[in-house]
């Protein structure tokens, strides 16, 4: 098959292997798959990646220097029978092949993701795609899944004034999932033209650029007697900003993730009494529940995708993507010359 492959940065496309299932595992058709903020990190910090990943027993998924099939955000056919699915039918999955040793699919050499022609996933993980949905529409399922377990990872009572700091994919993917929730007023605050313009279409009630207006001054925000951060950056310094600006029992949800050596002052948090709290992908029912949103729209996630690219594209989409006000989400059809 085809694939796009990455090894410490470099992306190129070629012919390798078709994957071999292992017992209980189905071979599948990669149809449409997002480029994700996590594949450009690993792209750009493979070793950085690898040598935290490794540290911490594993838990940031990249744990090879080998070239791997990136791609884990995807909507995929089926190629033979599988259980109740035909050949044919369409298919979401959390991105993981339940073997003794879970591996991710789209980081390991053995688990090829979805910028190749075929994958592998496990019969038992397989969610059928609801009839009508779009797979370009269907393969946004993980990353709003991620907005979706943040916002649950919240505990909104209804009474917040709620600022999102940064609206790359995962902070629309909040906003998305925040306004399908009934919460808000949701500030959005971003620097990208682009990424307001998407934050606005998604439905958040102000959006600013942060050079030009602090989010924590506005009216609606300062009536609220709570107010919840979401750090959707992932970038040195974002948190400590926060600590700074943020007013007292205020709420921050970390969601983006940094890579570099941060830091934050603990006095500053300890004075105002902040609650911060970390989260990470999703459950497997929140999974689920999001794939039955965008079918039903209940999430409306057309306005995240800008622009789509079969393998040979995938390079360039990448440089594209290091320029924030470039592309919203950029899907990968790897079966599109």
């Amino acid at each position: 098959m085809r694939a796009a492959l990455m090894e410490r940065g470099r992306l190129w496309v070629e012919d390798v292997p078709d994957p071999t299932p292992a017992a209980g595992e189905v071979v599948v058709k990669s149809l449409a798959c997002g480029i994700c903020g996590s594949d450009l990190h690993a792209a750009r910090h493979t070793e950085e990646f690898v040598a935290t990943s490794l540290e911490a027993g594993g838990a940031f998924k990249l744990t090879t220097l080998k070239p791997v099939v990136l791609g884990h955000e995807f909507c995929a056919e089926v190629m033979e029978r599988a259980g109740a699915l035909k050949a044919g039918d369409l298919v979401c999955s959390v991105p993981a092949l339940a073997r003794p040793t879970v591996l991710p699919v789209g980081y390991s050499p053995d688990a090829p993701g979805g910028f190749g022609e075929y994958m592998l996933l496990s019969e038992r993980l397989l969610m059928p795609v609801p009839s009508g949905t779009p797979k370009e529409m269907a393969a946004l399922t993980e990353p709003m899944a991620v907005g979706r377990h943040a916002v649950n990872m919240a505990r909104l009572d209804g009474d917040e004034a709620i600022i999102v700091i940064g609206a790359g994919p995962v902070g629309l993917a909040v906003i998305a999932n925040l306004k399908a929730a009934g919460a808000g007023p949701v500030v959005a605050s971003e620097p990208s033209h682009t990424r307001r313009q998407l934050a606005e279409a998604l439905g958040a009630d102000t959006v600013l650029h942060p050079g030009e207006a602090d989010a924590y001054k506005l009216d609606e925000v300062r009536r609220r007697e709570r107010v919840v951060v979401f750090e959707c950056v992932g970038a040195p310094g974002i948190i400590d900003d926060i600590f700074l600006r943020a007013p007292p029992h205020s709420r921050i949800v970390v969601v983006g993730v940094c890579l570099q050596m941060d830091h934050s002052r603990p006095l500053i948090a300890v004075n105002k009494e902040l609650n911060v709290q970390y989260v990470l992908g999703y459950s497997v029912p929140e999974f689920g529940d999001t794939l039955q949103d965008i079918a039903a729209g209940r999430l409306d996630v057309a306005p995240l995708v800008t622009h789509s690219v079969g393998l040979d594209g995938v390079a360039d989409a990448f440089e594209a993507l290091a320029q924030p006000d470039a592309h919203g989400k950029v899907l990968v059809l790897p079966w599109n010359s």
